[in-house]
């Protein structure tokens, strides 16, 4: 088998699995339903907080909050999971809103400066401005993808979050990046976590 071959091979295995756990993790969200438990605000936020401080340790609790709150307005604004934004951040920076990739990506979602000027974000360093245009990203991702099913929406946007749309579409999916591959499942395995789910 060639190197492009096991590449794809990867590629489509990876894909399937992704599939699977996301549809699994909606038919479990839906079968729970009426017996969940309601949260109320207060807890939702201790568990934001936790979350985000398990990644990043060094985050005092006022930050954390602060962080909690941009995720939540702005996620709601624009009908996105907050805790698919939590898993991209984790993922992205581990809640450091200090951190630069050596690509230039800056910021608690890693946004590049021709994104960060997309979403109108001026100041990348700016919690609240980064927040905000990590969730525009991934909202237009979402969209941009929106004409597929719902399974494929998610996995295709979470990769483009990674390598950009255009990689998505020129491979019809998760490109054959290994660190687009990694990110991707890193992603959906934490959002299924944080959903309360198992991991696969």
């Amino acid at each position: 088998m060639s190197r492009a071959d096991t590449s794809c091979v990867r590629r489509i295995a990876c894909c399937i699995a992704i599939g699977f756990i996301l549809v699994t993790s909606a038919s479990r969200a839906q079968a729970a339903g009426p017996r969940a438990k309601p949260v109320t605000a207060e807890q939702a936020m201790t568990a934001y907080v936790s979350a985000i401080r398990y990644f990043n340790p060094g985050i005092d609790e006022a930050e954390a909050r602060q962080i909690v709150v941009d995720i939540i307005r702005d996620s709601y604004d624009q009908a996105i999971d907050p805790r698919l934004v939590v898993a991209i951040i984790a993922t992205e920076s581990s809640f450091d809103s200090t951190a630069r990739s050596s690509a230039g990506a800056m910021g608690l979602g890693q946004l590049m400066p021709s994104t960060a000027a997309d979403d109108n974000v001026t100041n990348a360093d700016d919690v609240d401005q980064n927040v905000r245009g990590t969730v525009l990203t991934l909202k237009g991702d979402l969209e941009h993808f929106a004409a597929l099913d719902m399974q494929r929406q998610y996995v295709y946007a979470i990769a483009s979050y990674n390598a950009g749309t255009g990689a998505v579409d020129e491979y019809h999916g998760v490109p054959p990046y290994d660190e687009t591959i990694r990110y991707v499942w890193k992603v959906v395995v934490l959002w299924r976590r944080l959903c309360g789910l198992s991991a696969t």
